[in-house]
């Protein structure tokens, strides 16, 4: 007897909840437009970085105080530019000059050829002229110190699919590979590509 009373109950209940969903009007259809996010921004490179002081307020002091904040701003030549998070600069201190709390403690020559590697002469995107295999390109910083390679990842299949890798892992030395965390930005002047781990060149 219970089992039966059992059994009303829940049907009684399942009967309740699937007609009180009978009064919702029906889903309407949706025209979906499909569209490409477009990576341009009307600012330059210093614009950019400087708009986002929660991320680069390390970044832009050191270009400050390295004196090389034309290359940002100038709009006369393109520029790739590998923007370096917080994160990064806060590691590249720690690394470079332990100790050191603020850029400006740390030696101003060897900031300013860190930051120097950190631009390269052309625009390279992932939407125009870098290749999937490892490329060299030329940074600001000449010689064997300034050699640098990237790519881009395009296979869909990856899970970094369109992000920017620097110095991929064999194709320059014993350089150590490093990805970009945000890629393809385009300022009026260039590329920004951003990372959270500084580059450099090892033999």
């Amino acid at each position: 007897m219970k089992k039966i009373i059992k059994r009303i109950y829940i049907t009684c209940i399942l009967l309740t909840l699937m007609l009180t969903g009978c009064g919702l009007e029906l889903q309407k259809d949706f025209d979906y437009v499909s569209s490409v996010l477009d990576p341009h921004i009307d600012m330059t490179a210093w614009e950019y970085v400087k708009s986002r002081p929660d991320m680069f307020s390390i970044y832009c002091d050191a270009v400050e105080y390295a004196e090389i904040k034309d290359y940002f701003t100038q709009k006369d030549k393109k520029y790739t530019f590998l923007a370096l998070s917080d994160v990064a600069m806060k590691t590249y201190m720690q690394d470079r000059f332990p100790g050191a709390t603020k850029i400006e403690e740390c030696d101003k020559e060897t900031v300013k050829r860190m930051l120097l590697y950190h631009i390269v002469d052309g625009e390279y995107s992932a939407y125009g002229n870098l290749m999937v295999e490892p490329m060299f390109v030329l940074t600001l910083i000449r010689g064997e110190e300034g050699l640098m390679t990237m790519l881009t990842r395009k296979n869909p299949w990856q899970a970094d699919a369109g992000k920017v890798v620097v110095n991929d892992t064999g194709s320059n030395g014993s350089s150590p590979m490093r990805l970009a965390v945000t890629s393809n930005i385009m300022p009026t002047n260039g590329v920004i590509h951003v990372f959270d781990s500084y580059c450099y060149y090892k033999k």
